[in-house]
């Protein structure tokens, strides 16, 4: 039988996002588009592969009194939620502020620190065709050990893993081997071009990505406008980016770049067919506000 749904775990925040014409001004007002909404780099993946129609179980923990608010707001998006609530740390939260192609975010991890993959059961991981984690859901955890042992569960009971490499601030903060020892059990590694850089130990991305398929039988990378791309069986593919209608923010842009790619496999596409979808989706998510889809 063929397995059709996708575990999707990890960060979940509430994002604020502050979109700025002109660079911030240091001690006065500077006038910014400011958009509240639910967000969080697997959380904006689940939400995007549910808009792509795909069946998706997602997982998180946030502050126990936000429960039933993020478990609505899931549910309304399509995704079948399964939240835990912490008594002690609140929901993670982020402000990120965009100016053009610069976006800076200030992270506040909360409750995320204190995922338990125990909390995804055999029998829901043993219908799944994919599980997707989010290097977020790694850095600053209590014990990261844990979600490696959820990557080796996820495989011994029959599904494959992606993870996205997420940040190459904290990548620099924990060092590339360290991380790299806790994913090294995924299928896919999906990174941008500076995370590239840092894990693969070249400035250059070719020498990257091929140093990473070292590592992992399929490896992506995203290079913005040049579109990304796909190593597998040591052969690389370029993908051409999708020409998006017009530039608003690029929030979430590779949450839905994942979620393409997700939903591609999961459909029985090629891994260069799933980048083109990818990028089909990266460039819907530019062109509006906020991570997740609009409608």
């Amino acid at each position: 039988m063929t397995r059709a749904r996708i575990v999707v775990a990890g960060d979940v925040v509430d994002d604020v996002i502050a979109v700025v014409d002109q660079p911030v001004r240091s001690n006065t007002d500077t006038p910014a588009r400011i958009k509240r909404t639910l967000g969080g780099s697997a959380a904006n993946t689940a939400a995007w592969l549910a808009h792509e129609g795909c069946s998706v179980d997602f997982f998180a923990r946030v502050g126990a009194r936000d429960v039933l608010r993020c478990s609505e707001d899931f549910s309304e998006a399509g995704v079948t939620p399964h939240l835990a609530g912490d008594e002690e740390l609140e929901t993670g939260s982020l402000v990120s502020i965009v100016h053009g192609d610069d976006r800076s975010m200030l992270t506040d991890r909360g409750a995320n620190t204190a995922f338990e993959p125990d909390q995804i059961p055999d029998s829901v991981m043993a219908q799944a065709a994919w599980l997707h984690l989010t290097g977020y859901s790694f850095f600053q955890h209590d014990n990261p050990e844990v979600l490696s042992l959820l990557i080796e569960r996820a495989g011994s009971l029959g599904a494959r893993v992606m993870v996205d490499a997420s940040s190459a601030g904290f990548l620099s903060d924990i060092g590339p081997e360290r991380f790299l020892n806790w994913v090294g059990g995924a299928s896919i590694l999906r990174c941008n071009e500076e995370e590239a850089h840092i894990l693969g130990h070249s400035g250059d991305t070719r020498e990257a990505i091929e140093c990473l398929g070292q590592l992992f039988p399929r490896v992506i990378v995203t290079t913005g406008e040049d579109g990304a791309l796909v190593l597998e069986d040591t052969v690389a593919h370029h993908i051409p980016a999708t020409p998006e209608e017009r530039k608003v923010d690029p929030t979430g842009a590779g949450d839905a770049f994942n979620a393409g790619v997700l939903a591609g496999l999961a459909a029985g596409l090629s891994l260069v067919d799933s980048g083109v979808n990818g990028s089909r989706l990266g460039a819907v998510a530019i062109s509006q506000l906020g991570g997740r889809p609009s409608a």
